[in-house]
């Protein structure tokens, strides 16, 4: 788990969070198995970007993840309630923290953690990532009126 419901309280104003999370419009306190389902949802998303690059759960977890689960689940929390205007900075951190992501599923940003490791000693070491490669094609040949 990357984040907590407790770091959403923290991270973002709590009657935002009150207000996203709870059906009741007099609620005080946010619902927690709201929180829950957006914390998980964040997770699975940030697992999904991970998995190809480094073994699940991390270890550590990174401050650049940490951010973007709480990214990932306050526009969860706003996606939620249809009726409710998204603000532009939700959606400017959600694209920036998917752009990340992928980023980080393709190589191109790295976490600085130890790469993936073998998954099962069954099948041994993983090998290595060995970048992009490039193929180049012989000449082509006419084969017309033959």
């Amino acid at each position: 788990m990357y984040i907590t419901t407790a770091d959403l309280t923290q991270a973002f104003s709590k009657t935002t969070i009150v207000q996203l999370s709870n059906d009741d419009h007099r609620a005080t306190e946010p619902n927690d198995a709201v929180l829950q389902q957006a914390v998980q949802s964040a997770g699975e998303r940030i697992d999904s970007a991970l998995r190809s690059r480094y073994r699940l759960p991390l270890s550590e977890v990174p401050t650049l993840i940490r951010d973007h689960g709480l990214y990932l689940a306050r526009y969860w929390l706003y996606a939620r309630r249809p009726g409710t205007a998204m603000p532009k900075e939700v959606k400017e951190t959600y694209t920036q923290a998917i752009k990340e992501l992928e980023q980080i599923a393709k190589g191109a940003l790295h976490l600085g953690l130890a790469p993936n490791q073998p998954l099962n000693d069954k099948y041994g070491d993983l090998l290595p990532d060995q970048g992009e490669y490039r193929v180049k094609a012989g000449r082509r040949i006419d084969t017309e009126g033959y």
